[in-house]
């Protein structure tokens, strides 16, 4: 198997600095994405989703002063660690850059290999701090666990909402990967706005494929569930050419190799809490909300269910 390089986007408004930065992180093994100005690099790391990124302060259109904040503003870009390079050595602009929660920052002339040596150290242990899924940066089952069983522990009221995305699979097939993997991270992106604008603790995880789940007040369940599924089959369509959306389904072949019609994505959520029984593992909130998304699949159409039994 190909060992997965990892990605630094550089941004850089000298040209001879950035492909010479850019030759020499290649040939230590990264990919490389380049950016001249600061609405160049917002718009890559939106699309790119890098392991890192390296900064001049300095640059047309914004600074990284700006960029920082509006990506460490946003919950699924917020922990793409952050590199500042700048000729000013003001111990003020040091000092605001590090309170942004920017992970380095070196003043020009900074030597190349050192650049190079601490981006991989960064690198390496953000990976080891965020079990982030690679598609869409959002953690993974070991941080839900744990996020899950603190709150069992805590007693307090809460709801874990499992999402799955309907008819995922035939679309992949139909459509391609790479259109596959924008629905996951536009699913994601909408999981992330959604629950956080309603609850700003919740807390979101891509656990596999199309599955997500959100951890959540109790209170705020329903409302979020409500507003997922809707803003989801508003953007759907867009996933789809004309002619699909005429019809409103695909033809693809099913897992046993027929020739098969397939509705169009849609989404499922099966809702577990605490409000009617004691919730006593991260094993049995995954099984419960595991039964109710299934459950919720057989409506043919993107809605929610809450558990309601009370034993």
């Amino acid at each position: 198997m190909t060992e997965t390089k990892n990605t630094v986007l550089i941004a850089e408004d000298n040209i001879a600095l950035l492909n010479l930065m850019a030759e020499a992180m290649t040939a230590e093994g990264f990919e490389v994405i380049k950016a001249k100005d600061g609405e160049e690099a917002l718009q890559k790391i939106y699309q790119t989703f890098p392991d890192i990124v390296i900064l001049d302060y300095f640059m047309p259109k914004k600074n990284a002063i700006e960029i920082v904040k509006e990506i460490k503003s946003q919950a699924l870009y917020s922990n793409i660690p952050l590199m500042i390079l700048t000729a000013n050595q003001d111990r003020q602009l040091k000092l605001k850059s590090l309170n942004l929660s920017i992970e380095d920052f070196l003043v020009k002339p900074a030597d190349m290999e050192e650049i190079i040596i601490r981006a991989k150290t960064i690198i390496k242990k953000n990976k080891s701090i965020l079990d982030t899924n690679p598609l869409t940066k959002l953690p993974g089952n070991p941080s839900l666990q744990e996020k899950i069983e603190k709150c069992i522990l805590s007693g307090k009221l809460f709801a874990v909402l499992y999402c799955d995305i309907n008819n995922f699979k035939p679309y992949n097939d139909i459509y391609g990967f790479e259109a596959g993997d924008n629905v996951i991270r536009n699913t994601a992106n909408i999981l992330v706005e959604i629950s956080t604008q309603q609850d700003r603790n919740s807390f979101v995880a891509h656990i596999g494929g199309d599955d997500f789940m959100i951890v959540t007040d109790y209170d705020k369940a329903v409302e979020i569930s409500e507003r997922i599924v809707k803003t989801f089959d508003t953007t759907a369509l867009a996933f789809y050419n004309e002619k699909d959306r005429n019809q409103g389904s695909i033809i693809a072949k099913n897992r046993k190799g027929d020739t098969e019609t397939f509705a169009l994505a849609s989404l499922s959520i099966g809702v577990v809490h605490n409000k009617y029984k004691k919730l006593k593992s991260f094993a049995e909130v995954s099984q419960i909300g595991s039964e109710l998304k299934c459950h919720a699949k057989k409506f043919g159409k993107s809605t929610y269910i809450i558990d309601r039994r009370k034993d």
